[in-house]
């Protein structure tokens, strides 16, 4: 089954705290820092990703475009972030398909419901990436003993390990 993780990206940019510099001097800079941090989670979790933002005043049509294995949608001109998120969950829904929708709108969270998808708030989006971040630090970490090398100490157990240097030291 897949699974969607679809992302009201000003809602979340505004939120967290690591953006509010970033976002007043560069929100492009912003986005694309952001983009790149939800494809990493994205791909590490499993989920197909979909990063939107409203066109806050820009005039003409929206776009799609694929950006570090995500999707990100820029909508049209005068239609709201939430709006798309709840005319894509309503496609999505049609088949065997999980939506989650990140969103601190409490309006959106309860149209969210109503749709049929999941909702996780900005918060707790922000603390499951942390926490995810950490996850794949610590899977890219290597053993301290063996030093990125593939030694047969690494795969014994302790008990044949103190076998052996018993034997050595015979």
């Amino acid at each position: 089954m897949d699974e969607y993780l679809i992302i009201d990206g000003y809602n979340v940019i505004n939120s967290w705290e690591e953006f509010s510099e970033l976002r007043r001097e560069n929100m492009e800079h912003a986005r694309e820092i952001f983009t790149a941090a939800v494809a990493e989670y994205a791909a590490f979790k499993g989920y197909r990703a979909i990063v939107v933002f409203d066109a806050q005043e820009m005039q003409g049509d929206g776009s799609v475009i694929q950006e570090h294995n995500i999707e990100v949608v820029f909508t049209d001109e005068g239609e709201t972030a939430d709006s798309w998120i709840e005319r894509r969950i309503y496609e999505l829904n049609r088949g065997p398909t999980r939506v989650f929708v990140v969103t601190s709108d409490y309006a959106e969270q309860i149209n969210v419901l109503w749709a049929g998808a999941y909702r996780i708030s900005s918060r707790e989006f922000y603390n499951e990436y942390q926490d995810t971040k950490k996850e794949i630090s610590k899977k890219l970490q290597y053993p301290k003993r063996a030093l990125n090398r593939n030694e047969l100490g690494e795969r014994l157990r302790e008990t044949v390990l103190e076998h052996f240097e018993k034997l050595r030291r015979r």
